[in-house]
């Protein structure tokens, strides 16, 4: 199977004593060049809706692809549409190949996907998606399912109940989950000539980090005062919507 950082939040802990369901909410990579055993997998879990938090430039340069699985509802929310570089190619990357400047890079990243207009818009979209998915899976995706899904992910998980402890401790499993598809990242670009140095900021550009996490929720700290502010005045979620989405997703 090649879907790479693919994961079932069902059977995290939530409020009152309740866990996720499972196949109802799954995060991943980018969904381009799968093999029958991904489609196997996808329909498995019974795929109902996607959610791209991709750019138009990922979207146009790598479409998705689901097969031949049919009714699947698929949506893009452009998490960082208002950035003023295309975060998401390789070639800005390039730029940033100083570990210490990639780290502050990662730092501010998240920062943005807390407070920007287009994150709160795109993550606000993704959660009335949520809700408005009655059965079945919502697999949510970025391209490497480590930076604007980490967030989102972290989001939804943090409006079902789940503990902090929790949301980080599946935030941190993209760094297992993506081990082989950055070992062959690396490869690539150490046969390129890239020095030791701009490999390690590399390394740190594909990972993921606590501290780039705390940094999104700090940032909401800061913009709204609490994260349930942020929920309600940031992302305009409102208190009917989110018990629709406990009913939905908490058994």
């Amino acid at each position: 199977m090649n879907l790479v950082n693919f994961r079932d939040l069902g059977g995290i802990s939530a409020i009152d004593g309740k866990k996720l369901k499972p196949n109802r909410l799954l995060r991943s990579g980018e969904l381009v060049h799968l093999d029958e055993a991904s489609f196997a997998t996808l329909a498995k879990h019974n795929l109902k809706t996607l959610v791209d938090f991709r750019s138009a430039y990922e979207v146009e340069k790598t479409p998705v692809n689901i097969g031949e699985l049919a009714d699947v509802n698929y949506v893009n929310y452009d998490i960082m549409a208002d950035a003023k570089e295309n975060m998401a190619s390789q070639e800005t990357w390039l730029k940033h190949l100083d570990p210490n400047h990639a780290d502050a890079m990662m730092k501010g990243l998240y920062r943005e996907f807390a407070v920007s207009s287009a994150a709160r818009d795109g993550y606000a979209h993704f959660i009335r998606t949520c809700v408005s998915n009655s059965d079945g899976a919502v697999l949510f995706h970025c391209a490497a399912a480590k930076d604007r899904t980490g967030v989102g992910a972290a989001i939804i998980l943090k409006i079902l109940g789940a503990t902090d402890e929790d949301i980080l401790h599946d935030y941190m499993k993209t760094n297992d989950e993506r081990k082989e598809a950055n070992e062959r990242v690396f490869e690539e670009y150490s046969k390129k000539g890239l020095t030791e140095s701009q490999l390690a900021a590399f390394a740190i550009l594909y990972s993921v980090k606590r501290e780039y996490l705390e940094s999104a929720f700090e940032a909401i700290e800061a913009e709204y005062g609490s994260f349930e502010k942020y929920i309600e005045n940031g992302l305009g979620i409102t208190a009917d919507e989110i018990e629709c989405l406990k009913d939905l997703y908490l058994d």
